[in-house]
Order: structure tokens, then C-alpha cells, then sequence
């Protein structure tokens, strides 16, 4: 599942401080996001961006490049969103709405790519479990009264896999309940504290500054209301983030962590048969009130950057190919699996897939594709996951490893981590996994602008994030050097990155926390660079000619 960072996750565990200086630091944050600051670079601008303005400013004028696919694994797309539309790929070989496979691949009317969550009557997947509900559902019954001692190697694998699911399932179980307290305890203490301030504002408007200017002289009461108020409004948890929290509680209690609820019925396929793939439809779009993640992704890389609206992408040669494979839960291996292999069979270059998960049921599927992707010259891009985990001692995936190993499989695959805008010991973003052998590289993801459904813009975080831009610096690259073969394109992504000799805290699997260096937590130990990118990517392209 993809994981944006939710607001909650630090709510819970720190206050707001009811001092001004506090709240001057945040909003000029909120400025440097506005700005598109990943864009920046760390000489010209004092911020460790990707240096793509320089770029543009320096290497890239008047230069035209051609035009590169990339594939987008992930949820419902506004394909119509004003900042998007003219970079979305069309299926020149499908003629629209004619309930005809034209072009012969086994998906009729895929114009802009394809919905592998539906099903040929036009319904659809929104909400799926956990994999770990999937899992216990799964093997429940074979572990039923089994005797332990007499299991083969891999059924001690299994139990073990078994074990743990059923640990993270009381976890989140005891979580839902705690969400739950928390959400009714918060919305009565907004409500109160909106009632005590209509006592300075009869008419409701105020704002966090005129809140400050409050004297509360002494009342320990009133200054919790005050700061009850701040809060929220800060972070804009207002009526609509409230009602959101609580579909977000619904969809947990009733879907992801139901054992009941199977989602897959509508389609009724193997999950485990890769030849079971004509399942589906062209609904690429979705439900946007709830799927907004893969309008999100798209515009990074490709949102337009001559029409003087809203935020800029990495390229305008890109074109986007939606492939909606994301649910409101975890993602199946097996779509993910088969949009792979559409992606490169209908001429995508890249395939970004900003989504992961702890637990994989059909690992072999994904890593099949992976070196289906590496044998046809396509690059996949990987975000690292939002967990704060080590991945080189806790599984995630998708990955490019043998279970278990330290064999990669093919030689196309980049796992990207995410940073911040900041040139101290908070570059790095404290919720990204991390990994010397697992992650490759980082890229900012903290704090990004981006596109949002119905031509609406929002700024938010995650490795969700760092993994596009990632994408797009190869596109653009590649628009430009288009000879560069994959196996070379990653090492130049990896090896042109910008290093930073800066230690960073982490927290171990304890809990406890410790200073490392930043170079320590991925292969590079580097921050993507556009500019750096394009320089070896030239002189790379010299010894082709």
C-alpha cells in the first residue's frame, strides 16, 4: 500500500508550543514547499534540491530531446487535471469506445492504459485487505492443529511468515481502537475550544496569529484550548480532515484488517496463475474523492511546465501511462505483475511504482516481471517505503532480492529513499527505510508540491514522492541521450548524486536512537541529481558516437 505521511503519526506524540517563533519556522517551510524547492540546487540556492533549474538554465536550452513513456503503477489518475492532461499517453493503435481490441494485447479500449482492480462488467476494486489479513486468511487453516515439530524447511519459513502476521494484525487491531478514542477525544476538544474563542471572535474568524495575541494570563485552561485551536489549525485538521480520519477508521475495520472480507470475488481469478490476465477494464480514473495518490506521482514528473499554472514537472517529453493497480489496502503481486509487463509491452521506458509492503504472497510474479522489465530495456523506480525500517533486516517490498539473499535478479531496479530540504542532521526524512543494500539512492519527498485531483494542488510527503522525481531525472536524461542503455542509466542516477557528509539520527528496531552517517543508510549514499545526471550521461553518450 502506498503510505503518504499522515498527520496523526506526529499529533499523537507531540504538542504544538504555544510560542510564535515556532510558528514563524513552520510557515517558512511551508514557503520553501510552495516553491518547488526539490527543483533547487545546493550552491545556487543554499538548498539540497536536484539541481534540475540549473539544468534547464544551463545544459538544457533551447534543446528539444524526444518524447519518453512512463509507466505509473498506483491509484485512480485524473487524467483531465489542467496541469496533466496534455502529458498523458495515448494508445495510437486502439480506436476509443468501439468495445474492440484493436491493437490485439487483450485489452479492449485501453486508450490511456488499463484498470487491472475491475472486472469486464465495469466494477471495481476500491478497498482491499492488509497482506497480512491475507496471509492468516490464507494459511490459517493449514497451520490449524499442526504439529510444529515435524515441519519441512519451508513450512518453518511459512510459520514463521504466519507468526508474524498474526502479530501485526493485533497490533493494528490495537491501533483501530486507539484510533478510535483519539479521534472522539479530539474532535470534542476542538469543539470546545472553538466554543471559548467565540468569546473573543463572536463571529468565528480568526487566525494562529490572532489566537497568540490572546493573554491567557495564567489560565491553564484557556491556554489548552488556545493550543488545541493552533493545532488544528496549522496542520488544517478542520471538520473535513475529521471526517476523513474516520472513513480512514471505517475502511481499516471494515476492509483492510476485516479476515471476512475478500475483495478479490468481483474478478474471481487465480492470484496465483500469471496467464489468468485478461481481467479488468479502461476505468483508469477511478473514485478521486478517495484516490488522489497517483495524481499526486503523475505531476511530478510530468505536470506541464509552459503554462504558467500550478507547479512544474521534470519534463515535458514525458508522457504518463496510467496503470491503476493500487487499492485502499495492499496491492496484489499479480497486478502488479501484469501492468509491468503491459508497461513494457506497449513502450514504456520507465515504470515507477511508488507503493510497498511488508509482506509479499506471490513474490516470484514480481520479480519475474522485474527481469521481464531488465531483459526489454525498461528501468523500474521503487520508493523505499514511509516505515522508518531497515530494509536490508526487514523484508519490503517489491525489491529486485531472492528472498532471503542478496541476489539481485536483473539490473534495472533503483529503490529510492526520501530527504528533506534541509542542510543539517534533518536531510534525511525521519520516516523513510533506509538500507545499504536495499536502498540505492535518496531524492527529496519531504514537503513536495504536487497535483491533486479536480485541478487542485496540495503539498504532502512521503518516498511516494522521491521515487518520481527520481523517474523523471531518467527521463529527462534519457529524452536527451536516448542511447544510454538501462544497465547505464541506473549507475548514472546512483553514481552522479550529490553526497553530503552529514550525520543523521536514526531509531532501531529497539526503539532507541542513534547518529549515523548519511552515506551509510543506501548503496550511493547520495541525493539524486538532475544536472550531475546529464553531465555523465554526456560523456557517457561520447564514447557511442
Amino acid at each position: 500500500m502506498y503510505k503518504t505521511i499522515q498527520m496523526t503519526q506526529i499529533l499523537k506524540k507531540v504538542w504544538v508550543v504555544l510560542v510564535l517563533t515556532s510558528f514563524i519556522t513552520h510557515a517558512q517551510d511551508a514557503t520553501i514547499s510552495n516553491d518547488l524547492w526539490h527543483h533547487q540546487d545546493l550552491k545556487e540556492d543554499s538548498i539540497p534540491g536536484v539541481s534540475l533549474n540549473k539544468a534547464y538554465k544551463e545544459l538544457l536550452k533551447d534543446k528539444k530531446g524526444q518524447e519518453i513513456i512512463v509507466a505509473v503503477l498506483d491509484s485512480g489518475f485524473d487524467i483531465n487535471h489542467e496541469d496533466l492532461k496534455d502529458n498523458i499517453w495515448v494508445n495510437k493503435d486502439e480506436n476509443p469506445n468501439n468495445n474492440i481490441d484493436d491493437d490485439k494485447n487483450g485489452y479492449i479500449d485501453d486508450i490511456h492504459g488499463w484498470n487491472f482492480l475491475g472486472n469486464k462488467n465495469g466494477e471495481n476494486i476500491i478497498y482491499s485487505n492488509f497482506e497480512f489479513v491475507r496471509f492468516i486468511r490464507k494459511y490459517k487453516p493449514y497451520f490449524k492443529d499442526r504439529d510444529t515439530t515435524n515441519f519441512s524447511i519451508n513450512d518453518r519459513e511459512l510459520f514463521k511468515t504466519y507468526k508474524k502476521a498474526l502479530i501485526d494484525y493485533k497490533s493494528n487491531i490495537t491501533e483501530l481502537e486507539d484510533d478510535k478514542k483519539y479521534i472522539v477525544k479530539f474532535e470534542r476538544d476542538q469543539n470546545k475550544a472553538k466554543q471559548v474563542l467565540l468569546n473573543y471572535f463572536p463571529d468565528g474568524n480568526y487566525t494562529v496569529e490572532d489566537i497568540y495575541k490572546i493573554d491567557v494570563k495564567g489560565d491553564e485552561e484557556l491556554k489548552k484550548h488556545l493550543i488545541n485551536r493552533i493545532k488544528a489549525l496549522y496542520h488544517n485538521l478542520d471538520d473535513l480532515w475529521i471526517m476523513s480520519f474516520k472513513k480512514d477508521i471505517t475502511s481499516r475495520e471494515n476492509y483492510k484488517l476485516d479476515l471476512k472480507y475478500d475483495s478479490r470475488q468481483i474478478i474471481e481469478d487465480n492470484l496465483e496463475n500469471i496467464n489468468n490476465k485478461y481481467y479488468g477494464n479502461n476505468d483508469i480514473i477511478g473514485d478521486l474523492t478517495i484516490e488522489s495518490h497517483g495524481t499526486n506521482v503523475s505531476g511530478l514528473i510530468a505536470a506541464n511546465r509552459n503554462n504558467d499554472i500550478g507547479i512544474k514537472g521534470i519534463s515535458n517529453n514525458i508522457k504518463i501511462m496510467p496503470l491503476r493497480v493500487i487499492p485502499q489496502g495492499d496491492e496484489y503481486d499479480k497486478d502488479i505483475a501484469l501492468a509491468m509487463r503491459y508497461a513494457v509491452d506497449n513502450g514504456a521506458k520507465i515504470i515507477n511504482m511508488s507503493f510497498g509492503k511488508e509482506y509479499s504472497m506471490n513474490t516470484k510474479l514480481v520479480l519475474d516481471a522485474i527481469k521481464y522489465a531488465d531483459k526489454n530495456h525498461v528501468l523500474i523506480v521503487s520508493a523505499a517505503g514511509n516505515e522508518a525500517l531497515d530494509i536490508d533486516v526487514n523484508n519490503y517490498y517489491p525489491n529486485d532480492c531472492i528472498l532471503n539473499t542478496k541476489t539481485e535478479v536483473a539490473n534495472n531496479f533503483i529503490k529510492v529513499g526520501s530527504t528533506s530540504h534541509n542542510l543539517d542532521n534533518t536531510i534525511y526524512s525521519s520516516f523513510s527505510n533506509y538500507g545499504k543494500m536495499n536502498v540505492d539512492l535518496f531524492a527529496p519527498g519531504d514537503n513536495i508540491h504536487t497535483t491533486s485531483p479536480k485541478n487542485k494542488y496540495e503539498t504532502n510527503g512521503g518516498t511516494s514522492f522521491s521515487s518520481p522525481i527520481v523517474s523523471g531525472i531518467a527521463a529527462l536524461t534519457w529524452s536527451h541521450y536516448p542511447k544510454i542503455t538501462v544497465s547505464e542509466m541506473k549507475k548514472i542516477l546512483i553514481q552522479s548524486g550529490n553526497s553530503y557528509n552529514i550525520e543523521v539520527e536514526i531509531e532501531q528496531q529497539d526503539g532507541t536512537k542513534k547518529m549515523v552517517p548519511f552515506s551509510e543508510l543506501s548503496k550511493s549514499g547520495k541525493i539524486v541529481n538532475a544536472y550531475n545526471a546529464l553531465l555523465m550521461a554526456e560523456e557517457i553518450n561520447k564514447g557511442k558516437e
